[in-house]
């Protein structure tokens, strides 16, 4: 009896420790994740000084031309800088919604559809609880969806890495070149969200809410379709784990439903934007040579050449296109060797691996680049992280110290050379 009541005591001691255990982990996250916020917004309001004037607005132009749906002068400081580049098409989805055949008078109109609904729809809906513009609404929302990134990835880290490196690892995914998303009127963050939730569902076997995360992936950025790679390489590891593990036949199919799902998702929105849009005007005669919003897709597929290794090897022949091949596969074997060194999850190891394959595969040679990349930085941060695993800790600390700076210099460049409207936006060929 005494020996029962000293375990209930043991218990009921441990209990407060393990909470200001977790408030201390949760304060650490949310501490450092605002801070690396806040400097970004110091660097975006310093960069702003250097942005040029924009508009007129041009609601009729064409989408090859920068996008101008709220004109603003020169140097207009923190709050006119939130909503660039995507962030118009964004605002005006948010703001008019999407136009229908009958409403639709010129390319821009249709390539109002090449956007998918999910982030600015949830904007419209901050800005109607809040009362906030666009641009201020757009960043809280992804204030918020940053933080809730930052804790899905600690979460998914904790595991394999214990309490320490995981929350390096998750203040890391904020250091990257293009995690000041989280401070702008972009679609990456909820995208993010998603893509993290969808991973975590298939680790705890629940392929319903997998299902879900496809979907809402699907209608925010078009990117889901790698994640048919890890629905594949989770299937074989519980196959070959079945002996210690029932698979049972429901969820075999609920997880062919999520494949294919991702294998699907590409279309789903230019799908339903078809079907919205009308029939009244051929998209085709409303295009942005050859590319129309209501059916981007089909047409990214009509003119597809292999993206960064086509586009390099047209401009620079087959040497170029060797040197992208290359740079790629270094890529991917660090990163990899530092995921499993790591001890990272085959789920998360195989997004990241066929999610770069992907980006480099469909999108044209522009720094956009960078920003597509942030779905990928779950698994690029390993790199990052590494060294604090080795045995010699304070070189280790050093060596991530360092790491860490460069990775915050970084998105100064990003911000201030290629986010910032400088020079003016119609001298500028291409998107950040």
């Amino acid at each position: 009896m005494r020996a029962r009541q000293s375990d209930v005591s043991a218990g009921l001691r441990a209990t407060p420790r393990a909470y200001a255990h977790r408030w201390a982990i949760g304060s650490a996250l949310v501490l450092g994740y605002l801070a690396l916020r806040l400097v970004n917004l110091g660097q975006l309001w310093l960069a702003s000084e250097s942005q040029s004037a924009t508009g007129p607005a041009n609601p009729s132009g064409k989408p090859s031309e920068y996008f101008v749906h709220t004109a603003l002068p020169a140097a207009p400081g923190l709050g006119g800088v939130l909503a660039n580049w995507d962030g118009q098409w964004y605002e005006r989805i948010a703001t008019e919604g999407y136009p229908t055949g009958t409403e639709s008078h010129s390319a821009n109109d249709t390539w109002t559809w090449a956007f998918p609904p999910v982030f600015p729809m949830s904007v419209r809906l901050v800005m109607a609880l809040t009362g906030l513009g666009f641009p201020a609404a757009a960043v809280v929302l992804n204030l918020v969806l940053g933080g809730i990134a930052t804790a899905l990835l600690y979460a998914l880290l904790r595991a394999p890495l214990g309490t320490a490196m995981a929350l390096a690892g998750a203040l890391a995914l904020n250091t990257f070149v293009s995690a000041p998303l989280f401070t702008l009127a972009y679609s990456e963050p909820a995208a993010l969200v998603f893509l993290l939730l969808t991973i975590r569902f298939t680790l705890a076997h629940r392929y319903a809410p997998a299902f879900a995360g496809v979907l809402l992936l699907a209608f925010t950025r078009p990117v889901a379709a790698p994640l048919v790679l890890v629905f594949a390489a989770h299937a074989l590891a519980r196959l070959r784990n079945r002996d210690a593990e029932v698979f049972r036949p429901a969820s075999k199919v609920l997880l062919a439903a999520c494949a294919l799902a991702s294998v699907a998702s590409p279309f789903l929105w230019n799908a339903l934007a078809s079907a919205l849009f009308g029939a009244t005007r051929a998209a085709s005669d409303q295009t942005n040579e050859p590319l129309s919003g209501v059916s981007r897709t089909a047409s990214m597929l009509g003119t597809f050449e292999f993206g960064w290794i086509g586009g390099v090897g047209r401009i620079a022949g087959v040497g170029g296109a060797l040197t992208i091949v290359a740079v790629l596969a270094a890529t991917l074997c660090l990163a990899e060797v530092a995921a499993r060194h790591l001890g990272l999850s085959l789920e998360l190891r195989v997004w990241g691996a066929a999610y770069i394959v992907f980006v480099i595969l469909v999108t044209p040679p522009t720094p956009g680049l960078l920003r597509y990349l942030l779905l990928a930085a779950p698994l690029l941060i390993a790199v990052q992280i590494l060294p604090l695993s080795w045995t010699n800790r304070r070189t280790g600390l050093i060596v991530f110290a360092v790491l860490t700076a460069v990775a915050l210099w970084t998105q100064w460049f990003w911000i201030r050379y290629l986010y910032i409207l400088d020079p003016a936006p119609a001298l500028l060929p291409w998107p950040p």
